[in-house]
């Protein structure tokens, strides 16, 4: 749904864009007060199995942060622009993300190029393109695709090559460098105080950098990579090569699922997982995503791409999404096998960066 009928829907959500201050600020203080006990059980607590506990609520407190700085950099979460960066900045500092990288990268690339192939999260391989990879490489992408690879994808095919140090691609942007200064510094105050904190209690310093940093800091990555799969993974959504068909074909609606989770996730993850209420109005602050998502449902009909979450639906779209047919518009098993639908007419093939540059 393109054009005019997207404009309508855009209208239908605007009465959720409607932020409160209070709101914002008590979910920030209560999401940074529980990373803060997490991270001080993690580090002081004398039984191991709560020192786990408390590093694993570290780690989902941390994608919690996370949720509220993606708000701020939409200019979402309050009405002020000065408060939505100071509050983004804050919010990214525990999962060590580039503030002003996120936005260009997330904001400018992502929203505006949603599914085109070589500029999002988990842009599928063809067939031909994972058979020219050497043996190394295609192990790695197996493994990517598998239960155990959202950590290790998303910490090294979005975090390190395009969120924290700015690169050459990335413009020079002063800005960019300010907000890495502010990661470096956040991240040796935090390891030292750590170290400190392990040894002055006796659990002694390395473990309490290793639970009260570097697991939760793993436990974010996986749930990251996990969300961002979820988000744009399903057998009725498509990918695209060119931006052309993108803009003729893919509404954001078509392009994002709404997984639909237990309240108690929805409440946690500030309902990140009601994705297509934001793809289609990123104005709409993330306490008043749910209500927006639901009417946004109610419109589209069996159009909403909707699924509920379950263990067996991840596995079974682990198995299914490998490889993408950008021709027929299906998903591939590795061996090249179709394992969907086709969800949109044959297109002819366009290098996706040329139509974004024309």
């Amino acid at each position: 749904m393109q054009g005019s009928e997207a404009r309508q829907l855009r209208r239908a959500l605007e009465p959720y864009v409607r932020r409160s201050s209070v709101l914002a600020w008590t979910l920030l203080l209560a999401t940074i007060a529980i990373y803060a006990a997490g991270v001080a059980g993690a580090v002081m607590l004398t039984p191991l199995a709560a020192r786990l506990a408390a590093s694993l609520l570290a780690g989902l407190a941390i994608s919690s942060l996370f949720v509220i700085g993606h708000d701020a950099a939409h200019g979402a979460y309050t009405d002020s622009r000065r408060i939505n960066a100071v509050i983004g900045r804050i919010a990214f500092l525990p999962a060590l993300h580039n503030y002003s990288l996120w936005q260009v990268q997330h904001n400018r690339l992502h929203h505006r190029l949603t599914n085109l192939r070589g500029f999002n999260s988990w842009s599928p391989m063809t067939k031909a393109e994972f058979d020219r990879l050497p043996a190394w490489r295609r192990a790695v992408e197996r493994l990517y695709r598998g239960p155990l690879g959202f950590a290790p994808y998303y910490l090294v095919e979005r975090w390190w090559k395009d969120k924290f140090f700015p690169r050459r691609r990335n413009g020079r942007r002063a800005v960019f460098w300010v907000d890495f200064a502010l990661l470096l510094s956040f991240l040796a105050g935090f390891l030292a105080l750590l170290a400190w904190g392990g040894s002055s209690c006796g659990t002694g310093a390395i473990d309490a950098v290793l639970l009260g940093f570097l697991l939760p800091y793993l436990v974010w990555n996986a749930m990251m990579g996990a969300t961002t799969y979820m988000q744009h993974t399903h057998p009725r959504v498509p990918w695209f090569e060119a931006l052309a068909e993108l803009r003729r074909l893919g509404g954001q609606e078509d392009v994002t699922v709404q997984l639909q989770v237990p309240r108690w996730y929805g409440l946690i993850s500030h309902h990140i997982m009601d994705h297509p209420a934001h793809h289609l109005h990123p104005k709409i602050p993330l306490y008043r995503l749910a209500g927006a998502q639901r009417q946004l449902n109610r419109l589209l009909g069996e159009r909403a791409v909707t699924q509920r979450f379950s263990p067996a639906y991840l596995l079974s779209t682990l198995a299914r999404c490998k490889l993408y047919d950008y021709q027929q518009h299906c998903w591939l098993d590795f061996a090249g096998r179709p394992t969907s639908a086709c969800t949109f007419p044959p297109a002819p093939r366009r290098d996706a960066k040329a139509a974004y540059a024309a």
